[in-house]
């Protein structure tokens, strides 16, 4: 054999042997595979949830009636995982792109705020409309439904409200038109504030859903009756959304977000807990909106 030929063949025996241990490392690897892909879906996209009360007074994160975030959190498949930071409704907005990594629960959604946040593509809440709660044994001398930008002079200054809050698109004109009509509570814990005030007279009413005045009652123990009044122009239902950063980070997690939202897994989760919530009269206006997440 020539020295040519026996070169050739040795160079082909060495290419098979080459590819020959290439491809039982590939097989050695293959049963490795799905807890290396496992082991990368295992790490959930950190973030923080700005709410107005402390983890400690209310923990966004364990079930309770209309905790819609819980149940997200249950049905998260580990693509995110939150810290609860307690922070103002004007310190929230503010905060949310500094922090980069932030979320935000039950906003409304509005050509302004999409210019700062992300937003999920559906709703994490339905809620009745917004409500003037006032003193049970104080109802009969309001009006059956209250017009908020003709108030009555003895109603003037007496209507509790959040600074910086949204109240939507029927309520929020009247604030900006007549802001001396209202009493603006701003800082930490300002709804509960001014539900206090409201137990202690201090205040005639606070606009605030009904199901809302009722968790905040029961956590903090506030001891008074009280009657939910319709308002003039505030008769649909209100939409609550997730908002993250308008940062790489927050797009991340609103894109997480809205994958678990979109699951038949989250959405019957959804409908139950809004359903067994409700009475019948609001079970029938939030029906219709309940239907259309069964959509795809």
């Amino acid at each position: 054999m020539s020295y040519s030929i026996f070169k050739k063949e040795s160079l082909f025996t060495a290419k098979m042997i080459k590819r020959l241990c290439l491809s039982l490392k590939l097989v050695l690897l293959i049963p490795i595979f799905p807890s290396l892909l496992q082991s990368i879906q295992a790490s959930p996209l950190q973030g923080i949830l700005l709410a107005e009360i402390d983890s400690n007074q209310n923990d966004l994160a364990q079930e309770q009636p209309m905790g819609m975030f819980a149940i997200l959190l249950q049905h998260n498949q580990n693509l995110f995982h939150f810290d609860q930071q307690q922070a103002s409704y004007t310190r929230s907005w503010s905060d949310l792109n500094k922090l980069g990594n932030a979320c935000m629960y039950n906003k409304f959604k509005s050509t302004e705020r999409e210019q700062v946040a992300y937003f999920s593509q559906k709703p994490i809440s339905i809620f009745p409309p917004l409500r003037l709660i006032v003193l049970k044994k104080y109802a009969a001398q309001f009006p059956q439904q209250i017009d908020l930008a003709n108030l009555p002079p003895s109603l003037k200054g007496q209507i509790g409200v959040v600074t910086s809050r949204s109240y939507g698109e029927a309520i929020n004109p009247i604030l900006l038109a007549h802001p001396e009509s209202f009493y603006f509570r701003s800082g930490m814990g300002s709804t509960l504030k001014l539900l206090e005030m409201l137990a202690k007279e201090r205040v005639a009413g606070v606009i605030e859903y009904s199901k809302e005045a009722s968790l905040i009652q029961n956590l903090q123990g506030l001891n008074f009756d009280f009657q939910a009044i319709p308002i003039k122009g505030v008769m649909r239902p209100n939409f609550g959304y997730m908002a993250c950063s308008k940062t790489a980070a927050g797009e991340k997690l609103i894109a997480n977000i809205d994958l678990i939202m979109a699951t038949p897994a989250f959405k019957q989760a959804f409908i139950k807990e809004h359903l067994q919530n409700f009475d019948d009269d609001e079970k029938a206006l939030l029906k219709p909106e309940l239907d259309k997440l069964l959509q795809p």
